[in-house]
Parts: structure tokens; sequence; C-alpha cells
């Protein structure tokens, strides 16, 4: 704050400034001197601890801002800051002045100094109270009020000036320098030119008391010097001192004065015995300089009796004893025992506070009566109002003490340190670390109470202390900060008295520095930074900073843990100073530096360029840096007339330029976008490509006299239109066709047949460009129809179509039917090639059909030809074999089934596998079904169920029907693939039937399609895998002329494509379990349960099933009541049965 400044205006253009000295090591200060505006930054930098600057040339009416920083290090702490005009400190210093001289006037001047310079300091002066022992609350409050009166006053005016000259005071860092020394107590601070020393008659002003007694007392001044009284203070106490002692008779045989300052440790400044006259006690008082440190007033008491008050120091044994204590706050010792000791010894304690002194322990200390030893005021200006009271007590005292001395009374020997009896002695510092060092030392002959160990910066710092029991003779010091010179005490303490110290200075290591640093990983805005640990290191510092043209200091600072960091954020082409400091807490080691330029902006690398085309090529680079934004891509012709920009993202390493003009050379370039700015380009040429002719042309022959011209576009997004052209190779007048450019098919009409012509076709491009033309010669060909059309085998729900194949390569036929009361339900199916007849089904009884048939050839489809046939009334069910084989005019008859009665196959009846006629079957076992009420049949391992397909009248099982499983697979059964269910023809050959891998846990449909191909369509789902697992699955395999669907305990799991199913033969045989690499009537067959197995005339019947027969799907409420496994023959209940056991 503006508290630690202190401005002397030395003449109109020339300021003085000084402030309050920093704690700890640091390694000067840092002045800046600024208007408020106008002019450029003035500085100054001070390699010096004095904490003072003189700044010339400054401009009287202008308002300044002054900013004094600590440098500790590279770093730099706002230390004090403050705004001053110097007209407004001359106004304000004349306006001090003259309230000092209307106090000259009644012998109570407030300053000591002759200097006619105007001095402005951050704390007011205020007019002194009437003297009084101790301060009462009313006049604090009024000397708090005349304090406020004079705060200073702020600067206003703001002009502009050129120059500023900034001038440091030689003698000031001549005195910080000399400063480190122990004892200089002359020439030890010197002032500054335009400031007069202090004269002894201006010392004296204080009082115009003189005392007459020249009895012998010998006076010792115990002043505090710590870091709470400040330096501008501290003069204040100097002058109040010298004002004090001035009217005193000394000599060596009258009054001696000597003088200690304390703080963390006490100092002798002079014994008693040093000065025989006023004058010569005056100068050494003028000479004092300031300690610092912390309060330990109770240290200080003691050295008093040890060391002030010995005969060798100039106490002697007759004279009166007096203690005069100065201090400004209470003491971080116990100040108490050691005062009682000197009042026992018949000392008497003058006690004075200050400011924030503690009243009470004041009391405490000083002698009696209190109300002429104890005195306290509110502030270092008013300490000159206790002069003239004090002096006149202070003589009063000896003149008393001297009067009982005349009347025989006796005066107390003072215990004098005897010698090494009670001193340590030896004392060794070993073990140094950077934090810590291990103290021993040899006891005194005299073993002490306790040891006081005191340690301390030499070049000043916080002073420390450990009080020790009298039997421990070692200590480790711990904290300490590293590369510092410490002075270390230790004070063996008595009952009544404190032995000499034991004195040792040692420095603490230097923390360990980071090693081998080296920048790698070099970039346009980032570095990578790696070196080698420092043991013990808490964290690393990094501080990168760097100077660019034109602009402020940049200075990043970054914490990390483990010895490598990135720095990244930075300027490209600019040269970083990196240093990197080792911390271990809140301590730094020595920096490892390093300088590094980095990279420019890089731009894009190896650039190619590919897919070229008549419109567009693809452009291809790669990226120099990760820290590419975007990619700004440009392009223009060689003639200028075609030019663009595309902006790409910085992770795409290619773009596509379009649309762009063929047979054309282009330049392009590709430049990298950085946050920081473009790098350079990297450039390349590429020339277009011819535009593309239409290929792939593919003629079609259409019913009729036309054909489908077919080609493929290379670029149909440029096309504006295709032009076609078409004539006998004769040589007639060609034909004429355009096209759109985004069509790419054609019909040319007009055509003759078995004719040959020459097709030929070009584009038009967006840019005028034309193709090249492409053309294709083609004859065309009859395409003959199927004749001698008829139906027959007419059955209530299918027709045979039978008709004569046309000459040629027939691709396969196209069958449309419907019925003729019913266009809208038409219906499409194709028939092999090879065929002459197709069974229709499905069809509805007794309905008049409409059937229309054309050949499709390898170059075209034919004309079609119709007919009309009826379906076969529905006739009475007639009795089947074993209650299930429907008539031959009876395709699909009603079954029953757990949802009712449905149409079409129960295979299970059809193979015995009933109640009543499994037992003749070999290899077969039943068990009813407890909690559905159905039987279960067990089909042993190579059972081999087999039956013709022309006893079971299968022959019409229609192309959309469904197979319905119910079944359980056994532990035992095999791990190879088997059918459940298929149709063979006459040699074993599979036909049509379900399959299941317990390898690949897969089902698989299989069947022929109308062209008689071979088709699989297998299912390998998730849910499929269920079947696998043990437990009874439903299955509903659901087949339609385009589509199979595959169910799972109802529910539809997936669905695929299939063609139609041709039809199948009924000369074959139908199979239960087959193992499918096995052949013949006496091939193996797998073991499995099974509950029902029917063969549904239609595709949808897995959709209204609720696996009722399922447990864990049944709903009772809508599933149909189950039957039950057994009955009872009597209702009457049996004989009881034996008793159990007791």
């Amino acid at each position: 704050g503006s508290g630690r400044l202190k401005l002397t205006v030395l003449s109109e253009d020339r300021l003085q400034m000084k402030w309050k000295e920093a704690e700890g090591n640091i390694n000067g200060y840092k002045v800046r001197v600024k208007p408020m505006a106008g002019d450029s930054e003035q500085e100054v930098m001070l390699k010096t601890k004095t904490p003072k600057a003189t700044v010339g040339g400054l401009s009287p009416t202008k308002e300044y801002t002054l900013q004094v920083y600590v440098l500790n290090g590279s770093q730099e702490a706002l230390f004090a800051k403050r705004k001053f005009v110097i007209e407004e400190l001359k106004n304000a210093s004349q306006a001090r002045n003259n309230r000092r001289k209307s106090g000259a006037v009644s012998g109570k001047n407030l300053t000591s100094s002759g200097s006619s310079a105007a001095e402005h300091s951050g704390v007011a002066e205020a007019t002194p109270p009437p003297l009084n022992t101790v301060l009462t609350q009313p006049a604090k409050d009024k000397a708090e009020k005349k304090r406020q009166k004079g705060t200073q006053p702020k600067g206003s005016g703001e002009t502009t000036r050129n120059q500023v000259s900034v001038e440091v005071s030689v003698t000031e860092a001549t005195a910080t320098t000399t400063r480190s020394s122990q004892r200089i107590p002359a020439n030890s601070e010197r002032e500054s030119p335009g400031k007069e020393k202090p004269t002894k008659d201006s010392l004296r002003r204080g009082s115009q008391f003189q005392c007459d007694s020249s009895a012998m007392t010998d006076i010792v001044l115990l002043v505090d010097g710590s870091w709470s009284i400040g330096r501008s203070n501290f003069k204040l106490i100097k002058e109040f001192l010298s004002n004090l002692i001035s009217p005193f008779s000394i000599a060596q045989d009258k009054i001696r004065v000597g003088l200690s300052q304390y703080s963390s440790d006490p100092r002798t400044e002079w014994d008693l015995s040093t000065y025989s006259t006023r004058d010569q006690v005056l100068e050494a008082m003028r000479n004092l300089r300031y300690k610092g440190g912390n309060t330990f007033t109770g240290l200080a008491l003691t050295h008093v009796l040890e060391q002030n008050l010995k005969p060798d120091a100039g106490a002697r044994l007759e004279a009166e004893k007096l203690v005069i204590l100065l201090t400004d706050g209470k003491s971080q010792d116990d100040a108490n025992l050691a005062a009682q000791t000197l009042k026992n010894l018949g000392i008497e304690i003058f006690a004075i506070g200050v400011k924030n002194a503690d009243e009470a322990e004041l009391k405490q200390v000083a002698s009696e009566p209190l109300e002429l030893t104890v005195y306290n005021v509110l502030d270092f200006p008013l300490l000159s109002s206790l002069v003239g009271r004090l002096t006149q007590v202070l003589c009063s005292r000896i003149k008393e003490k001297s009067n009982k001395e005349n009347s025989g009374s006796t005066v107390k020997d003072i215990p004098v340190n005897t010698g090494p009896q009670l001193s340590p002695t030896d004392l060794k510092i070993s073990s140094v670390t950077s934090k810590s060092m291990h103290l021993t030392w040899s006891p005194p002959l005299r073993p002490p109470k306790k040891y006081r160990i005191v340690y301390y910066p030499s070049k000043g710092g916080i002073t420390k202390e450990v009080v020790l029991d009298g039997a421990v003779s070692s200590l480790w010091l711990s904290n300490l900060t590293s590369h510092t010179e410490y002075l270390v005490s230790v004070f063996p303490v008595y009952d009544t008295v404190v032995g000499d110290g034991l004195r040792g200075v040692t420095s603490t290591l230097p923390l360990s520095s980071p090693r081998s640093l080296r920048v790698s990983e070099l970039s346009h805005n980032s570095m990578r930074l790696s070196w080698k640990a420092a043991q013990g290191a808490t964290q690393y510092l990094v501080l990168c900073s760097a100077a660019p043209d034109g602009a402020e200091d940049y200075t990043t600072e970054v914490k990390v843990a483990q010895p490598e960091v990135v720095l990244d954020g930075l300027s490209p082409s600019t040269e970083y100073s990196v240093a990197v400091y080792a911390m271990y807490g809140e301590d730094a080691s020595d920096p490892a530096s390093i300088q590094e330029t980095t990279l420019a902006l890089s731009p894009p690398r190896y650039l190619s360029f590919s897919e070229l085309s008549h419109a567009s090529v693809r452009v291809s680079w790669e990226a120099a840096s990760p820290a590419v934004k975007a990619h700004r891509v440009t392009y223009v012709s060689s003639r200028g007339s075609n030019a663009g920009e595309v902006e790409v993202p910085g992770t795409a390493t290619s773009t596509v330029l379009r649309p762009l003009s063929s047979l054309t050379q282009y330049f392009i370039s590709v430049r990298s976008m950085y946050d920081e700015g473009d790098s350079f380009p990297i450039t390349g040429n590429v020339t277009t490509l011819k535009v593309p002719s239409p290929r792939a042309l593919k003629v079609t022959e259409l019913s009729g006299n036309s054909l489908r011209l077919q080609w493929e576009a290379v670029a149909a997004s440029d096309v504006v239109v295709y032009q076609i052209k078409w004539s006998t190779v004769g040589g007639e007048k060609p034909q004429e066709l355009s096209i759109a450019g985004n069509v790419a098919t054609a019909v040319l009409p007009g055509l003759q047949k078995n004719t040959d012509y020459k097709i030929s076709i070009w584009a038009y491009y967006k840019d005028g460009a034309r193709s090249d033309t492409v053309s294709v010669q083609h004859r065309t060909n009859s395409r003959s129809p199927p004749t001698n059309l008829f139906i027959d085998s007419e059955t209530p729900t299918s027709l045979q179509v039978h008709w004569t194949p046309p000459e040629g390569r027939i691709q396969h036929y196209k069958i449309t039917y419907s019925p003729v009361s019913d266009a809208s339900a038409q219906q499409t199916i194709m028939a092999s090639g090879k065929s002459s007849s197709v069974t229709l089904q499905s069809l509805l009884p007794d309905r008049a059909y409409k059937v229309i048939l054309s050949a499709v050839h390898y170059t075209g489809e034919s004309e079609s030809t119709s007919t009309t046939g009826r379906t076969a009334p529905v006739l009475s069910k007639f009795p089947s074999i074993r209650g299930f084989i429907p008539s031959k005019t009876e395709a699909c008859p009603t079954i029953s089934s757990t949802e009712g009665s449905i149409r079409g196959f129960d295979m299970m009846e059809a193979f015995g596998l009933v109640e009543k006629e499994y037992a003749s079957i070999k290899g077969v076992a039943m068990e009813p079904f407890v909690f559905s009420g159905s039987r279960t049949f067990t089909l042993f391992r190579d059972t081999q169920l087999t039956l013709r397909t022309s006893d079971l009248h299968l022959f019409a099982i229609p192309p959309e029907h469904t197979i319905s499983i119910l079944l359980r697979l056994l532990p035992e059964s095999p791990k190879e693939p088997f059918a459940v269910w298929q149709i063979t023809d006459e040699d074993f050959q599979p036909l049509l039937g379900v399959n299941l891998d317990p390898s690949k846990k897969s089902l698989t449909y299989f069947n022929h399609d109308y062209k008689a191909d071979l088709q699989e369509v297998s299912f390998d789902q998730q849910e499929v895998k269920k079947i696998f697992y043990g437990s009874f699955h439903k299955v509903h395999v659901a087949v339609s002329h385009f589509k199979i669907k595959l169910y799972l305990d109802c529910k539809k799991i997936a669905e695929k494509p299939i063609n139609t199913v041709g039809p199948v033969s009924t000369a074959g045989f139908i199979m239960l379990g087959k193992v499918t690499r096995t052949r013949g009537p006496r091939s193996g067959s797998a073991s499995f349960q099974l509950q029902s197995l029917q063969i549904l005339c239609s595709s949808v019947g897995a959709e209204g099933d609720r696996c009722c027969d399922l447990p864990a799907l049944r709903d009772e409420e809508t599933c149909p009541t189950l039957a039950p496994a057994c009955s009872c023959t009597s209702g009457r209940p049996g004989l009881p049965g034996p008793p159990g056991p007791p």
C-alpha cells in the first residue's frame, strides 16, 4: 500500500522515495514511475536491497503513478503503489511545517529533522496531547481524530512531459552492502543529497529541562527493532531517545548510557563504558541502524542482565541501575520472568509502549510505582510528548536513589556470568541438506534448566526459536530455506541467569535443479520439454517467455508433476526462453534454461492429383501439423475463365474440385490455416480429361417391333442430352432420338424382324463439349410365343396348365392368373424354360380363372397367349386311410390343432405317432406331457421313419405353405446336421424339408424353385440357438411365393427372400430325422422328441397360433381347456395305505 512509501520533494522536478525494506531473501527492487496519461512509461531496475531511489525531470503539476516491485529470481511481485503530484506534496509539507513551527514555540516540536525539503509519508502526523503517563481512551480518540485530519491529499493533475530521468543513490547501495556486517555503529546509514543531517541542537530541542543530578547511574536503553516498527518510525524513536537523554550529565564518573536493540535476538549497540560524553552518545544514536525481526522481549531483558550489566561492559557495582524499555507490540516470549529477575536485583525498569503495545504486559514488566514507570502512546509521532515528563521523572528517581545511597542503603549484587561453566561449547553443525541440519554441542559444567536455540537467515528473514530440556545436547533443524546462510545461537537458561550464547553459521545446500533440459517435437505453436528428474522434487515450475517485435513481454507459467511438458499456444517463428525450476514445497531450485525458436507455419506436403476426369479432380496432401484448423484449396484455369476456392476441415487430406472444364489446364494451390494465420501454399497443375462417351451398351428386344437400348452413364450429372441414331445396315435413312441427360435407357420403335441395325449414341455436356460416338450392331430376332395352351387336371384348389414350347432358347416362362370375376387378385409365377406345364395351386374351388402365358427369350419377351379354366367344386369328404389320408380330389384336408380346425396335413398321424398306433412302430416311445396334456413321442437313434410320398397323397402341397413343428432335442441328439422332416425323390435326393445343424446352431429350409434349382435359406439368429438348449420349442417355417418367414415360439424371428417353389415329385419318400450326410433307405437318423408336426396349406398359419401347447406361453383365459392326461374308472376312494414310521 501507499503507507509503505515516503516521498520527499527535493526540488521542482526532483523527488526522493523511500520504503520499508522487504522481508526475506530478495534480489532487489524494480521501480516504475509513469504519468497517468500522455508520456511513455519510465522504469528503473535496482540491483540492491536499498529501499531508496531518486527521480528527476518530473512535471510539478502532473499526476504520476509510482510502483515498487520486489524481485525474487525471475519473478516480481508488487510491493507498494501510490499516486502523487509534486505540487500537492509541497503544499502538504508546508502545512505540516507551519504546525511544527507553532509547536516549537510552545516547546513541543515533533520533528528533529533540519531539512528544508518537503516530506510526505503514508502516515500523517498529529498534534501531541498534554503530557500524561498513559493516554486514556478520550485522549486516544482525540489523537485519532487529529491523525485523520492530517491525511495526505490525492494528486489530480494530468500533464505531459517528454522525459523523466531516474537515478539511484550510490550511497544507498553502499549502505545496503555494508549492512551485512555484524557491528558497524558509525556511517551505517547515510542521508541522500538534499536532506541535512540532524544537528546537536535539533536533537536537544525536544526539552529545555536540564537534570542537575550527577549521581552515578547506569542507564540501559532497550529498544524494540522488530519489523512492525518500520524504518521511518525507527527514526522517530531515535529522536525521542536523543531528546530523552540530552538533559543528563553523561560522563564516566557520572551517568553512563548503554543501548541494546532487540528483535528475534538482542544485540548490544554500545556498552555503558563505550562513550564518555553526551555528544558521543547522541552521535551514536544518529548512526543507530534498524535491525528488523520478531519481538522477543523476555530474551532481550535477559540479555540486559547477562551482557549490558556486566562489569566488563561498564556496569558499576555502586551505581544505580535503570532500564528504559521501548516496544510497539506484545512479546512473543515470556517477558515477566526476566523482568522480575531484574527487579529483584534492585534494577528499576521503565516501560514505554507505542501503538500496538500490550498495556498489561507493560505493567507487569515495569517497576513500582506504575504511574511513574509505565507510558503508552497511540503512535510514534506522539513519543515526543513524553520527553518533558519522562526526563523529570528519571531525574527525580536518580536523585532519590542517590539520597538512599548516601543514607547508607545497601545495593544488591548483580550475579555475573562466571564463565565457561555456564556456557556450552563445541557447537557442531552436520548432516546439512537443502532443508535441514543437525546441531550438537557440549553442555556446560553446570547443567542448565533449558536451552534456547535461535536461528535465522543471515541476510534477513523470520527468526525462529526452539526451547529444549537442559539434558538434551542436539537438535535437528528442519523446514529451512535452501541455499541460505543461517546464524544459529544456543543459549543455556538457568533459573536466574542466561549463559553466553554459542553461535555458529552455515549454509543449507541448494535444491537439486533439473538436468539435461532439451526440446523435442518442435512445431509452430508448441514444443515438448523434457529433463532429468530432480530427486525429492514435488513438482516443476516451467516459465516460458518471449518478447515478439512490438509487443510486451509474454510469459506463461506451468506447473507439472512429471519431468516433461508440452508448451502450446506459442507464436510461430518466435524465440522463447524457457526456465525449469524444481519445486520442493514452496521452495524452488536454481533453474535449468534453454532457448528455442518455434517453427514457421508449416504448409501441406506431398501434393498429388487422382481420380482425374473431364469435370473434376481429387486433390490430396498431407497435413504438416495436427494444429491445422482448416485447409484452403484454390484453383484457376490457365485462361482464367474458371476459378474457385474450397475450405475443408484440418483433419481432411483430400477434396474433389468440381465442376471443371474438360481438356483444360488448372493451377491448384493448398495452404494450411492455423489459429495464428495461414501458411505458405503448396502448388501444382493438372489438365482435365476429354468428356467420356456412354459405355456398356445393352440391347434388349421388346414385344412388337421395338427394342430397349441401355447404357452406363459415366458422368450423368454433367450430361445435358444423349443423342441416339439408328438405321439398317443397308443404309436406309437413319432415325434419331434425344434423351435427357439424367436417363440411361431408351426404347427404339418401328424395327423390322430379322434385320441388322446399327445403333449409335453420343453425349452433350454442360460445358458444350461432345463426347465420341459409341455404336453397336444388333440383329432383331423373332420371339415366338408358346402355343397350344390348355388347362386340365382340375381340382377344387388347383389347375394344371399345359403348352407347346416355341422355337429358340427360352430363359423362362411367365404365367399370370386371376379369377375372371376379380382381375385385381392377379398373381404371377415363373416356370423353368425347359418345362411345358405348371400347376396353379391355392385356388378357390368352383371358380373360373384366366391364365396368361408368355415366353421370355434371351432376346426379350414374346407376345402372350391366354386361356380360361375352372377349378372343381368341393366334394364330400372321402374316408381316409388311418383317418387322415385325403382323397385325390381333396388337396388340403381339414385337420385339428390346439387352435382349432385348420387345412393341412398331420404328419404325426401319417407316421402313426398317435396313442393307439405308436406301439407297433420300432424305435418310438411315448410319454404324456403333464403340463399340456399332449403326448410326447421319442424317436430313438437310427429309427429311420420313412413313407412313400404317393401313399400320403401329398401331390397338392401348395407353393404357399407352413411347416409347424413342436420338438425337443435330447442330450443324445447328434452334433451333425439332420432333417427333422423332408421329401426326397426316388433316389433319396432331398426335394423339400427343414434341417437343423447343432454344430452351427442354425435352421435351414430347402426346396426346388420354379426353375428346378435347389435353393436353401438358413437362419442363425441368437433366438434360433434356443432350439438347441434342450427344451420344447415350437417352430413355424412360413413359405410364400417370394419370401420365407421363421417363427419361434409364436414370435417372428426373421424374414428372407425366396423364389417360388416348383412342383414336388410324388415318386419319392417322406422321412423323419434323417442325418443329411447319409443316403438310402437304411441311412442314419437322429434321436429327438416330437409333440406335433403339421404341413399347413397357408403361409399365414403361424400368425394365428398362440402357442397354447407351450406351458410358458399358455394363456388360460384364451386358450382351449386341456384334455385330462388320465381318467378315473371309479368315483369311490381306495383303501388306506400302510401307516408311516413313528
